[in-house]
């Protein structure tokens, strides 16, 4: 008990000197980026005030402009009138846009299909301090439009905001490929392998306890939880199960069991509620709706896929929300 109240006050510890060194390295770099990024807004508003002078006007500037290097090129300029077009000076001023990189502004912008996609893409850039490549493979993975389907979860958790954040629908493991999964160790063994990918697919907060997590109860009965996680945002533990098919009611009997003695074991003066997920390969919704409607505990289940899968996947959960 007491090697697993250590371990979780290191993960908390370890994740709050990671974020005072991030966020330390972040600022000094805001201040520079968000006086360029202004820079760059003005510039494409005083373009677009000439936009009747049409492409050779931005042609010469990007020829006069030589001398203040390749930032300014022709490429460069038109981007900052469509930067422009797109935000007001307002916008920019109060939302996170002017905190993150020009190159993944522009990245966000060239992949998004409306103003709301780029807006959330640049906020959770911001929160969750994505790099350009994050941002790219969260494009590739369809982050936004996985956002835009409700995650099926317990009463307990459609009341709480904080723990609505974190579940999804559908979690995205491109790493799995093509691979025939053939039981639940392989996954359980191909997650641990990817467990960079696997933490920043589950969302920010989230450090692995343990694999295969042992409970021995006090009749001395062994019990063996597939995951165990602690959420540092949540200050509580998180119980994730997976299966290799499709959703069973049965699951969540299991799952439930191991909430409770985390909880009544392991569960701390300072920890919150242990919350639990299920990770399937497919679910009927109707069959999780009715499974959790009576369940009391912070519960949610998610469908893993890979990139091949879900642009069929959320063609037919858009067609059930309409």
């Amino acid at each position: 008990m007491l090697e697993n109240t250590i371990d979780k006050s290191y993960l908390v510890d370890l994740q709050k000197i990671k974020e005072t060194i991030s966020e330390n390295r972040y600022k000094a770099l805001v201040v520079v980026n968000s006086a360029m990024i202004m820079t760059y807004h003005r510039i494409g508003t005083i373009i677009n005030e000439r936009k009747e002078w049409g492409n050779k006007y931005i042609q010469r500037l990007a020829q006069d402009l030589k001398e203040y290097g390749k930032g300014y090129s022709y490429p460069q300029l038109k981007r900052m009138s469509l930067f422009a077009r797109i935000f007001d000076a307002d916008e920019i001023g109060s939302r996170a846009v002017i905190q993150i990189p020009w190159r993944t502004i522009i990245e966000i912008m060239s992949k998004s299909s409306s103003k709301e996609e780029m807006l959330w893409y640049i906020n959770q850039t911001y929160e969750n301090k994505w790099s350009k490549r994050v941002v790219t493979e969260q494009f590739k993975a369809k982050a936004y439009e996985r956002k835009l389907i409700e995650p099926q979860v317990t009463e307990i958790v459609e009341k709480d905001a904080r723990l609505k954040e974190v579940f999804k629908d559908t979690l995205s493991f491109d790493f799995l490929g093509k691979l025939n999964i053939k039981d639940e160790r392989d996954l359980k063994d191909r997650l641990l392998d990817n467990i960079i990918s696997f933490l920043q697919e589950l969302g920010p907060g989230f450090s692995l306890v343990g694999r295969e997590y042992k409970l021995v109860t006090p009749s001395k009965k062994n019990y063996y939880i597939d995951l165990l996680m602690y959420h540092i945002r949540l200050h509580a533990f998180v119980v994730i199960e997976v299966k290799i098919g499709e959703f069973q009611p049965s699951d969540i009997g299991q799952l439930q069991f191991y909430i409770n003695a985390i909880d009544d074991l392991e569960k701390g003066e300072g920890d919150n509620p242990t919350v639990g997920l299920l990770l399937c390969k497919t679910a009927d919704s109707y069959v999780v709706k009715t499974t959790l409607k009576t369940s009391y505990a912070p519960i949610g289940v998610s469908k893993y896929k890979i990139l091949d899968e879900l642009p069929g996947y959320l063609e037919e959960r858009m067609k059930e929300i309409k």
